[in-house]
């Protein structure tokens, strides 16, 4: 990681930067930089000019319950960190004064701080302290704004933090779509409160969009659902690959249903029926203890002995097991359930999970839960036990 010459002077070591200053800065004697760099490049950088610190962290330095927003930019790193400089709009930086070498790529900058996305650097810094085995530091875009002029830099950090957009999952909430959920999960466990806004994130809330997703990748292929229908069939719609990294697409096509649960009466009664027993299966498996030889997996130390964690099991491993599983979703007296035999071996399951893990996706989960063939295996696997059982009738 880059280490700070002292508070206020930084060398930020850049993949890519270009001067992109208007005539309006040009007038006013500022400059302007864009430009990208990998993530532990930008970790040093102070946020002391920032109107909002890393919500992170308490005012003593301990862990908060993650928001949102915080939630959201850790999923991008561990599923979709290819598409963070996409899908992260990245870090806002202000320097009184620049020095660019372009051939050695680094920029000296002076009186430095991030101004806007100490968020996204905050639990950059969180995950990759947690993993520190993990160096594929993603990209992360930045704009340095230089410019002596205290009152701007002070004008700019609050514009820049003042536009926050409400989620798809706060307009769902707002809207009701969520309640008749809430209710069959109430059934089950009446303590359960489901998220329905950016704001709800504390320990008595559940994860709705996760399991929103955790119903789409249960989902057999037989059931309509609207995103898919508007799509080419292919494993990545029909094995439900895409509920892994799209928890926007998997939230849409929940609300459409709900919202015309005529058209789409299967999934709707699919979705209500499951929700409790999707969301047991998925706990089970986060928490399976054969995944404990895996390196990626979070794990205790118990007198020796490596104990997973209840979340220890990474979604990318979870999830293409769940897909495999959606075999065994059937009706049954007119309600749909996960239908496992007590004969199913699960142990062959989880070591098929186990190699795709290994071999297919290179020891990397976040590669296995979006790649198809590591579906088709599983599933391959589930059918494999359906025909022997077919022999033995």
């Amino acid at each position: 990681m880059n280490n700070t010459q002292n508070a206020s002077a930084y060398t930020l070591k850049y993949v890519t930067l270009k001067a992109v200053a208007s005539p309006e800065d040009q007038n006013s004697n500022r400059k302007r930089h864009l430009g990208v760099a990998k993530a532990d490049a930008l970790f040093d950088l102070n946020c002391a000019e920032n109107v909002r610190s890393y919500l992170g962290l308490d005012a003593d330095g301990g862990k908060r319950k993650a928001t949102l927003v915080n939630l959201a930019i850790r999923e991008t790193v561990e599923k979709n960190r290819d598409l963070f400089p996409i899908l992260n709009s990245g870090v806002v930086i202000v320097a009184r004064q620049i020095n660019v070498d372009d051939q050695a790529k680094t920029a000296h900058l002076k009186g430095a701080s991030i101004i806007n996305g100490a968020q996204t650097m905050g639990v950059m810094q969180d995950y990759f302290r947690e993993h520190t085995e993990d160096t594929e530091f993603p990209s992360v875009n930045f704009e340095i704004i230089v410019t002596d002029d205290e009152e701007l830099i002070a004008d700019v950090s609050i514009a820049r933090n003042f536009q926050n957009r409400v989620t798809d999952l706060s307009i769902y909430g707002r809207m009701g779509r969520f309640e008749q959920l809430e209710q069959v999960m109430q059934k089950a466990d009446p303590s359960i409160k489901l998220r329905k806004r950016e704001t709800d994130f504390g320990d008595e809330f559940l994860d709705t969009e996760k399991l929103i997703q955790v119903l789409t990748v249960l989902a057999p292929k037989e059931i309509p659902l609207p995103s898919v229908e508007k799509n080419r069939k292919t494993p990545e719609t029909m094995l439900r690959v895409y509920a892994y990294r799209h928890r926007s697409r998997c939230l849409k096509d929940f609300a459409a249903v709900m919202d015309e649960p005529g058209k789409w009466s299967p999934a709707h009664q699919l979705f209500l029926d499951l929700a409790p027993s999707a969301w047991a299966l998925y706990q089970r498996l986060r928490g399976e203890q054969s995944f404990s030889i895996l390196r990626c997996v979070k794990a205790l130390d118990t007198k020796g002995v490596k104990v997973v964690a209840p979340d220890g099991v990474p979604d990318g491993i979870v999830f293409p097991m769940l897909s495999a599983l959606s075999r065994f979703v059937r009706q049954v007296k007119g309600s749909w359930k996960i239908d496992v035999p007590k004969t199913f071996p699960w142990n062959t399951l989880f070591a098929q999970a186990r190699i795709q893990e290994t071999t297919t996706a290179g020891n990397n989960p976040q590669t296995m839960g979006k790649h198809a063939d590591c579906y088709i295996a599983l599933h391959g696997a589930i059918e494999m036990y359906f025909a022997v059982m077919d022999q033995g009738r």
